[in-house]
């Protein structure tokens, strides 16, 4: 696990990183519960994006492949995007788009994502910086 891990530096991020993604995780699937609440289908793409922070996070806790590294920084900072998008420009509504509200929930998981994202990159860097020594030797 140390080959993959990185050292003491590369452990903290990499756990840091899993609570995070837990965390995201937890509340996409507290909203599906108030969503569903709502209207019964309107929190079902909430669930696929819960399950994909959730193998993110146990992938970060065994030691993440590049490949997963990529997909957690691609798909946080697409969850991320939407999220704007619906808040500025808004969803198709017939004809129309409305603008969905910024709630408490969905603006702390938004900061999440993006300090996750920010977390992903770093360990993406020091595995390419272990690679290039190891390279070098």
């Amino acid at each position: 696990m140390e080959a993959r891990g990185g050292g003491a530096r590369g452990a903290r991020l990499r756990y840091a990183a899993a609570a995070l993604a837990f965390v995201a995780e937890l509340i996409h699937l507290w909203a599906v519960t108030q969503e569903f609440a709502v209207f019964p289908t309107r929190g079902l793409p909430l669930i696929p994006i819960a399950a994909c922070q959730g193998v993110l996070a146990m992938s970060l806790l065994f030691g993440p492949s590049r490949w997963m590294l990529g997909f957690g920084v691609l798909f946080n900072l697409l969850v991320a995007s939407l999220w704007a998008f619906t808040r500025i420009v808004g969803v198709p509504s017939g004809e129309v788009f409305v603008r969905l509200p910024v709630g408490v929930a969905d603006l702390a998981v938004t900061v999440v994502e993006i300090v996750l994202v920010v977390l992903l990159v770093e360990l993406m860097r020091d595995l390419r910086r272990r690679k290039w020594k190891g390279r070098q030797r």
